[in-house]
């Protein structure tokens, strides 16, 4: 089919999709102030109203419930639990403020599943929730790591939540005109879901993930996201490890369009990781990516579409093997700077002619269409000879003690690469091949292991 053509199909899903969410809203009149629960409000020692008994019961008993703002913070002192058809509308500098020292995640929707050993289907499916407005923060000055914050429960019992907000197993979802600061691991993870939107989200001292959204995902629009994060701005990871994810598989129909990265984000890139995910009874399940937009980006310098498999010991199998696949996957209006590679490796550093290979689209998927279409990128070719455009294949970093952190036995191909109206250092460029790489290892441990490409197979403009 024309590429056109799929694109303007994805826009008309999706534009439907907008409209039901934003005919889900209640009117204002049907918001309730949250003031009303004021007697379920209890002090700590310090004298500082804790507000998560107030917010948990009204979001049992009433359909939509307005945060006005306040002198101070509306502290949270656990997890808040929002069933379906519940409307939470705050002003626009209305703070809610987790209180120090607590480690479970901040909100949450009421029947979250944990699909890490098994597809948990679409039983007891939450559905029409939306949160609009207000600042939301955490109390943290730096990541704390996978299983100190933001966790689903005091055990942990979901091992691969680590957010303030966790949304999954969920129909028609909205997140609108928010901010999130210091949060200590993702601002928010939403997976296992249909129809979504997140529009107006800006991250403030955010040190993890800002939107970290996992598989078996359709129907998405992520609008106008901006702020600074010590991670992905937005995390597209279908395939994820476990200490990241409970939820894994395909996604499907993906705008993602206005994205604005601070420039002092430590981490300049945006994932989307297809991949083939096991379960524990060794059943599979392939985390592909399908038409995606991906538009009107800034502050990004990589594109990671590529299998990354946990660490393993070199002379081991890796613990994923197999790349996962992607179809009409559309990047337009991107302005790339890449002064330098993202991860700041020997090998990327120093150029090395085998595994040095660094790129703005960094592809290690198969991938059946692909199109680059207003792409302004500045290389530096001078200092890193090995960057480009886009590159394909696999990936290899050895450490010194004897472990890989990538794969390099990928064999990828990209079936169809169509490039339009792409400048490279403030020139405009009819041919890209000088700038796109195809990655070839040959036994690169002289072990007799670690072989892998990559292939272009057709470019067109």
């Amino acid at each position: 089919m024309d590429r056109e053509i799929v694109k303007q199909n994805i826009y008309n899903r999706l534009s439907g999709v907008e409209k039901l969410l934003a005919d889900m809203l209640p009117s204002e009149e049907v918001y309730l102030d949250i003031h009303k629960y004021i007697q379920y409000v209890r002090k700590d020692s310090r004298g500082l109203e804790i507000w998560t008994d107030a917010f948990n019961v009204a979001l049992r008993e009433e359909k939509a419930i307005y945060i006005p703002k306040a002198e101070q913070p509306y502290y949270i002192d656990g997890s808040v639990i929002i069933p379906s058809q519940r409307h939470i509308r705050a002003d626009e500098d209305t703070v809610i403020r987790q209180l120090e020292g607590v480690r479970v995640l901040m909100f949450r929707n009421e029947h979250t599943v944990d699909g890490t050993n098994c597809p948990p289907g679409r039983a007891n499916r939450d559905s029409d929730i939306s949160i609009t407005g207000g600042r939301w923060e955490e109390s943290y000055t730096s990541r704390a790591g996978y299983g100190k914050s933001g966790m689903y429960d005091d055990n942990r019992s979901f091992y691969g939540v680590s957010t303030c907000m966790l949304f999954n197993n969920i129909e028609n979802l909205s997140l609108r005109n928010m901010t999130f600061a210091h949060t200590a691991g993702f601002a928010v993870q939403a997976a296992e879901m249909e129809n979504a939107i997140f529009e107006n989200i800006t991250f403030e001292n955010c040190y993890a993930d800002g939107l970290h959204i996992n598989g078996n995902s359709e129907n998405l629009i992520i609008r106008n996201i901006a702020g600074e994060v010590g991670d992905d701005l937005v995390a597209l990871n279908m395939y994820d490890w476990k200490n990241s994810s409970v939820n894994f598989g395909p996604a499907r129909n993906v705008l993602c369009e206005n994205l604005r990265l601070a420039p002092n984000s430590r981490y300049k890139a945006l994932r989307i990781s297809p991949g083939v995910y096991y379960f524990e009874d060794g059943s599979g399940i392939n985390c592909a990516v399908e038409n995606f937009i991906i538009k009107n980006v800034s502050g990004i310098h990589t594109f990671k579409l590529y299998l990354q498999t946990p660490r393993y010991r070199v002379g081991e199998e890796p613990g994923s093997k197999e790349v996962g696949s992607g179809d009409n996957l559309f990047f337009e209006d991107i302005t790339i700077d890449l002064t330098q590679p993202v991860d700041k490796f020997e090998e990327y550093l120093t150029s090395d002619r085998v595994r040095g290979a660094f790129a703005g689209f960094e592809i290690g998927t198969n991938i059946d269409n692909i199109s680059f279409d207003n792409i302004n990128i500045r290389l530096y070719q001078d200092r890193y000879p090995m960057s480009f455009l886009a590159c394909v294949g696999p990936k290899s970093i050895r450490t010194k003690d004897g472990w890989e952190i990538f794969d390099p036995y990928v064999d990828c191909k990209v079936k169809n690469l169509h490039a339009k109206n792409i400048v490279v250092n403030g020139e405009k460029i009819e041919d890209i091949r000088p700038y796109i790489y195809e990655i070839v290892f040959d036994d690169v441990y002289g072990d007799g292991l670690a072989v892998g490409k990559g292939v272009f197979e057709r470019i067109s403009s």
